[in-house]
């Protein structure tokens, strides 16, 4: 069985979809673009016509990959392999090796593209596992690496091609499949996705060279930010006295199967505050996954507990829901061993769900300046909400999946669209005494409310810096304005409303038990996360989010002791990745200066087509958060 070779069509719209048009926001700068390999499928079947008309679909990947490789970031390394594209026998083992690298990965080769692209002809087989693995060889063994797969049929060779992305998984967490289906449908369709859900990719739909350019303009958009979970890699220890001592930043571990695993943190001056966050990628459709982290100090009478908190969710519905939870060393008293002891632990275990024992976890360390004077007084009254009437909605804006690639805005309108299982992020700064409003509005359609089930629903969270949820609770008091009752309920087609709302950002907020207040305590980027938790994969949302920030709380910014090596928090703070010698081991193995706290900067970047086309952005692996059913919940320790 011949497939059509749409290579091309991936990798002009990947091409194109990288470069892109004047920034609509502010995009995080943590690493240089991902290297990336553009791997085509160039059987027969992309001589076939385009499901949306206009010529067939190697016209349409030759048309648009002519008009994009100009516009290719300068700085992207950039790679193109084939597969399919030698007219073998079917019967030929051949035909199962039939993969060539026609451009060497780099950054001067646009014109080896340009060759590349007239020369490609649809006429083989589909040898997919093969052309994986050679694209994995391709990108060598280190650094951020992504593949982006454009296939339009089954593969006609073992093995399993899910069986090979997950073989490229497990060879790093800097490594991601994405995968573009070219007028795919059943099995072919399962094929592909579970390729990318097994190499922490997505997975798009597209059926003309229109939808493909926006799905590879999202992709190698993404390609070029940091990936879902990401920092400087560590390794924790199950005994604490041989653990490696940490400093502000974010770091990348693995999530223990049995015993806790521990860092250190040296304090640079009595009376600052520690604050720890974790994050990690749960398993979709599970009961529960948890893990607690806590900050300890060495007492006269032994080890003291500081505080703790558990990132928790249910992932019921949900293909790979991302769960957060933040705690620190802060207590009211000013003596505490907590705010005074020169080196704390900190401890992180798998407290619930069997399957996320080995996953990777993010780690995110922050130590605040000592207050001068204390707290002067206590947290503010939680705002009311008020309806925010839409603006001129801006588009052109490409949200992240998670808060390490999420781009920076300010408030107003946007623009977007969901599909289902995706989880949308977009951050904003939050200053002391202000309070965020999120607010989405979008029309319902019988394919959205066919696609609900028990569980589905539209979620909007915010997230602090330090990863933990600051969002007031309208659990059973929703605001008059928002739709109420479950989605799977719903039996009319209509407007539709919902939202999230921060606390007031004021220092005095760590001392209250709420898990959701005590998220308000810093200033710094807070995360608007919007869940599409529906069933299947065709319930494409077009939706409009409004942004609005309030003082709400005047005075509330805290007065900081002048400690050089630290980092007053304010609206623009965000971690970046710890630097490599942050991580040094206690037994000897290695020796690194401690380098001082710093804010990530971030940058402009490239900006999204939010048009909408059923299937076209179907975020999976990396970042689905199931909607209601996948709440997150921290419980504090």
């Amino acid at each position: 069985m011949k497939r059509s070779s749409y290579l091309a069509v991936g990798v002009m719209l990947l091409a194109w979809s990288a470069m892109a048009a004047p920034a609509a926001a502010e995009e995080p700068q943590d690493a240089a673009p991902s290297d990336m390999m553009l791997v085509l499928d160039a059987s027969g079947s992309m001589a076939d016509a385009a499901g949306g008309g206009g010529g067939t679909r190697i016209d349409a990947a030759k048309q648009a990959l002519t008009s994009v490789i100009d516009e290719l970031p300068e700085n992207q390394r950039v790679g193109f392999r084939v597969f399919g594209a030698s007219d073998v026998a079917g019967t030929d083992p051949a035909a199962c090796t039939d993969s060539q690298r026609v451009v060497d990965l780099g950054t001067d080769n646009r014109d080896d593209l340009r060759a590349a692209v007239e020369e490609y002809a649809p006429v083989g087989w589909t040898p997919t596992s093969h052309a994986l693995r050679e694209a994995a060889a391709d990108l060598g063994d280190s650094g951020r690496r992504s593949i982006i797969l454009v296939s339009d049929g089954e593969p006609t060779c073992d093995p399993d091609p899910c069986e090979v992305a997950g073989e490229i998984a497990s060879s790093g967490v800097d490594v991601r499949v994405d995968v573009v289906g070219l007028d795919v449908s059943g099995d072919a369709r399962d094929t592909l996705r579970c390729i990318a859900e097994r190499a922490g990719g997505t997975y798009y739909d597209a059926n003309d060279a229109e939808s493909l350019t926006r799905s590879l303009t999202v992709t190698s958009t993404r390609a070029s930010r940091p990936f879902d979970l990401g920092g400087t890699p560590v390794e924790g220890t199950t005994d604490p006295a041989a653990a490696p001592t940490l400093t502000q930043g974010r770091y990348l571990d693995t999530i223990p199967e049995d015993e806790a695993i521990h860092w250190k943190v040296e304090r640079t001056v009595p009376g600052s505050t520690i604050h720890v966050g974790a994050v990690f990628r749960g398993t979709g459709g599970s009961l529960g996954d948890a893990v607690s982290v806590a900050v300890l100090a060495e007492a006269e009478y032994g080890e003291k507990q500081c505080n703790g908190a558990s990132a928790y969710g249910i992932g019921l519905g949900a293909r790979s829901p991302i769960n957060y939870g933040a705690t620190s060393s802060w207590k009211n008293t000013p003596d505490d061993v907590c705010n005074t002891a020169n080196e704390l632990t900190i401890r992180l275990n798998r407290s619930v769900g069997q399957d996320i024992g080995g996953a990777p976890v993010e780690i995110a360390v922050y130590e605040e300046p000592p207050f001068i004077g204390g707290l002067d007084s206590g947290p503010p009254e939680p705002p009311a909400w008020t309806a925010l009437e839409p603006g001129n909605a801006t588009t052109g804006v490409v949200p992240g999946t998670s808060n390490v690639n999420a781009p920076i805005v300010d408030d107003g309108t946007y623009a977007l669209d969901i599909n289902p299982g995706e989880t949308q992020v977009i951050g904003v700064p939050l200053d002391w005494g202000e309070s965020l409003q999120a607010q989405l509005d979008a029309q319902l359609t019988d394919e959205v409310r066919r696609a609900a089930g028990a569980g589905s629903g539209i979620e909007v969270s915010i997230v602090n810096p330090i990863r933990a949820e600051n969002s007031i609770s309208f659990w059973a008091n929703e605001p008059d304005d928002w739709s109420t009752g479950a989605l799977a309920n719903t039996r009319e087609n209509g407007p539709f409303r919902t939202g999230a709302q921060s606390y007031p950002v004021h220092p005095s907020q760590r001392t209250v038990t709420s898990v959701g207040e005590k998220g308000a305590q810093l200033a710094g980027v807070h995360y608007v996360q919007v869940v599409y938790n529906v069933r299947g994969d065709d319930a494409n949302l077009p939706y409009t989010l409004t942004l609005k920030r309030t003082t709400t709380a005047d005075g509330a910014a805290p007065g900081y002791e002048d400690v050089s090596e630290l980092v007053a928090p304010s609206a623009d703070f965000r971690l970046a990745a710890a630097a490599d010698a942050n991580a040094t081991q206690r037994d000897g193995g290695g020796e690194g200066d401690n380098a001082a706290a710093t804010a990530e900067e971030p940058s402009d970047g490239s900006p999204w087509l939010a048009v909408t086309i059923a299937g076209v952005l179907v975020i999976a692996a990396a970042v689905v958060v199931g909607a209601i059913v996948v709440r997150r919940r921290q419980r504090v320790g």
